[in-house]
């Protein structure tokens, strides 16, 4: 039988060929509102480029421990959930397992194992403008082993379509992968760790046991100099961030414009050519685009009652660029809602915040449980931390997959949230431990079915005690 052959997305990067070059002059002649205008437009345009490069290069290249060090195209399997103070909301739902792909020598293989039913992962990939690429995961490989081809901007080759399940291309020459693998049960990490041990990384040359092509050569990455990120030092990181991640046909003209800014893909940024009195009103532009970031952020998702609770999809953008550097600003990476939808409260039915101490109590009914293909989890935190809340009987959240719940005998299920550990045995069959102080939850559905994504499910209200 002849072999079939799937053609790659071919050199996008020549695209690049199109963008001008400004000269000096150029900038000579802008004015300060000209100059005010491009640089707003330009760095909201770039801003979630130098969002992901402070991932890639925290992950990389300042030796981030859950990297376990792991060079490119490399997984880096956290073998134990996080410890519970651990700030930023983390989760002990999964194990983490990160890598750093490098597409620009050839494409990267990434092979996933059988997984047995009941257990179920999720490969997240986000791009250089921090735009997420198709899952690989249990909702969409239905835990059936396979091996998935990462195809870059530059690969020009032809790939034979029956040799792989599914072939993910992309505009991004380095891709940040973050994957999950269920935790089950916490005594027993065997199973995640079995299908942790059954995931690969390999190049296109390998699987073929065709010659490799030749060796890229290495990059000169910029040091992260968070006080140059916050000035007009911020161009020099999109400039490098934009050559790695050539402009769709549509943002041609974009990138032309730009250029008599000098923001050009691969080209130092030229702040020396602009007046004092420029570069100051450009860098006022940044800290107010910065701070419209950070307003817009705090209101960012939808509500119902006193959750903020989001099911529209923030993890790909189109060409809503202000929304793509607003999100990578403070959420970078949302999941897709058909893999995990987050909600999030602070308060009451009432509007008060949540405390320890005043204690609350969150139920389900038996009909109103939240809808998933996978699981629920429920959170809890310390505001002024940000970590969960450690505490003896060691119990950080409840959800589907937690044993020893007591369910009403109409199937309901009262969970209570409080500093005290309860006297009733039911309500301590029930309990989530909380700090005396100030606390805030966050619900997360895993595999959330389509009444969720339609919208025709919501969190229920938090009861004050």
């Amino acid at each position: 039988m002849r072999k079939r052959y799937l053609t790659a997305i071919l050199a996008s990067t020549a695209l690049c060929a199109f963008v001008p070059a400004a000269h000096a002059n150029d900038r000579a002649v802008l004015t300060q509102s000209q100059a005010e205008e491009l640089a707003r437009d330009a760095y909201i345009f770039g801003a979630a480029f130098v969002s992901n490069y402070r991932v890639f290069i925290s992950l990389l290249l300042e030796g981030s421990p859950l990297m376990q060090g792991a060079g490119f195209n490399e997984f880096a399997h956290n073998r134990e959930p996080f410890p519970p103070e651990t700030a930023d909301t983390t989760q002990r739902d999964t194990l983490f397992s990160l890598g750093i792909i490098d597409l620009r020598r050839e494409p990267i293989v990434i092979t996933v194992p059988d997984v047995p039913d009941g257990e179920s992962y999720m490969l997240q990939m986000g791009d250089t403008s921090t735009e997420t690429l198709p899952y690989i995961s249990t909702l969409t490989t239905d835990n059936k082993a396979g091996d998935y081809v990462l195809v870059g901007p530059e690969y020009q080759g032809l790939l034979p379509a029956d040799r792989f399940d599914g072939v993910i291309t992309t505009r991004g020459q380095f891709i940040v992968m973050l994957g999950r693998t269920t935790l089950n049960d916490p005594n027993d990490l065997s199973a995640p760790h079995a299908i942790q041990d059954g995931m690969q990384m390999r190049p296109l040359s390998a699987i073929l046991s065709t010659t490799p092509p030749p060796e890229v050569p290495e990059f000169d990455f910029l040091p992260w100099d968070a006080e140059k990120a916050n000035g007009i030092g911020v161009f020099d990181y999109i400039n490098m961030a934009l050559a790695w991640h050539p402009p769709a046909i549509s943002e041609l003209p974009l990138m032309a414009r730009f250029s008599k800014l000098g923001v050009v893909p691969g080209e130092p940024f030229p702040a020396e050519d602009y007046s004092p009195e420029i570069v100051a009103a450009i860098e006022d532009v940044i800290a107010e685009v910065n701070e419209a970031f950070e307003e817009s952020t705090t209101s960012m998702g939808a509500m119902s009652g006193n959750w903020r609770w989001d099911v529209s999809d923030v993890s790909r953008f189109g060409t809503d660029y202000y929304r793509r550097s607003a999100t990578a600003h403070k959420t970078i990476y949302p999941n897709a809602p058909d893999h995990a939808v987050y909600g999030q409260t602070y308060l009451d039915s009432e509007g008060n915040q949540l405390t320890g101490a005043s204690g609350a109590t969150l139920r389900f009914e038996a009909e109103s449980f939240p809808p998933t293909q996978d699981f629920w989890s429920l959170t809890l935190y310390d505001a002024e931390t940000t970590a969960m809340y450690p505490n003896p009987a060691e119990r950080y959240k409840v959800g589907s997959k937690t044993e020893g719940l007591s369910f009403a005998e109409d199937g309901s299920l009262t969970l209570s949230i409080q500093h005290e550990e309860p006297t009733d045995p039911e309500q301590r069959s029930n309990w989530l431990p909380a700090p005396e102080g100030d606390i805030y939850l966050v619900l997360r559905l895993y595999g959330a079915e389509p009444e969720v994504l339609e919208g025709n499910w919501a969190p229920p209200p938090i009861m004050r005690r």
